[in-house]
């Protein structure tokens, strides 16, 4: 495991920080950093998957891929994905995290906390794997950006109708065009392992 606080402010941050006032969180739960380094290192099982993203373009409805022709479009290599135990330490500081964002501010991690994390990097593909965990709760999450593709339609005029010289109403002339907007978007997954040696696959996918 990495155990810089650089690495955090790669991955996890990114989610609740935009040029915040910082400070580090006094929380009722306190961390069971023993336990955390056994669920993230002392076991047989694996989760692995892909990262991607994937343009929902001419779906009827938002977020539903099924008429979807586009090409998935895989985060670069070498893009960080980060685990951790989600335990009721973590889940604290997750929701409060959230919770001071909405105010304009970010939370900070202590290093022992960082140590009780894992990070990996995608490969080919926007493949990753995380092994060597126990049977658990895990948060994952990452951060990626993307060339999102989509249609845009103006109205360019008005069509009058008329039947027998009676003015029956208009309608809009319309002029449709593909737009692309470079997006960053954040994924984040809750996962059980119910039992250790077990494989999850896991693809962290955003569809637009």
């Amino acid at each position: 495991m990495k155990t810089t606080f650089a690495l955090l402010s790669c991955a996890l941050t990114m989610a609740f920080q935009s040029h915040a006032q910082t400070f580090v969180p006094s929380q009722n739960n306190k961390l069971d950093k023993a336990e955390a380094i056994r669920m993230l290192d002392g076991g047989s099982s694996t989760i692995t998957g892909q990262v991607f993203a994937r343009d929902n373009q001419g779906g009827l409805i938002p977020g539903v891929s099924i008429l979807n022709t586009n090409e998935k479009q895989y985060a670069r290599a070498g893009t960080e994905v980060v685990l951790m135990p989600y335990t009721a330490y973590f889940r604290e500081y997750l929701a409060e995290s959230k919770k001071q964002h909405r105010r304009g501010k970010s939370l900070l991690l202590p290093n022992e906390v960082v140590e009780c994390m894992k990070f990996a990097k995608t490969g080919g593909r926007g493949k990753y794997i995380f092994d060597k965990l126990t049977e658990g709760k895990y948060f994952i999450y990452t951060s990626f950006g993307y060339v999102h593709q989509g249609t845009q339609t103006d109205v360019v005029g008005q069509r009058d109708h008329y039947v027998n010289g009676v003015y029956q109403g208009s309608s809009d002339l319309t002029n449709s065009y593909g737009v692309t907007t470079g997006v960053r978007v954040f994924v984040e997954k809750i996962i059980t392992i119910d039992k250790d040696g077990e494989v999850k696959e896991v693809n962290l996918k955003r569809t637009k």
